[in-house]
């Protein structure tokens, strides 16, 4: 095993010896901070989408009652 290679990655240094810069370990954190975000939200929009549906399929039956009354 090669200790030049496992030593960077151990210690954190990996991103001044491999090129990386403050801005893409930025990205990187917030590219994880919203999978998060998305992941913790995603119950709650499945609720949501299930609401609005309902909503939306007592309305469409609402007005086809109104179109069929005007018959």
């Amino acid at each position: 095993m090669r200790d030049d290679i496992a030593f960077p990655v151990t210690t954190g240094s990996a991103v001044a010896l491999y090129g990386w810069t403050l801005q893409e370990v930025v990205l990187i954190l917030w590219a994880l901070y919203v999978l998060v975000l998305i992941v913790i939200k995603l119950p709650e929009l499945t609720i949501a989408m299930v609401r609005i549906r309902g909503c939306v399929q007592r309305r469409w039956i609402e007005l086809k009652g109104v179109f069929n009354r005007a018959k």
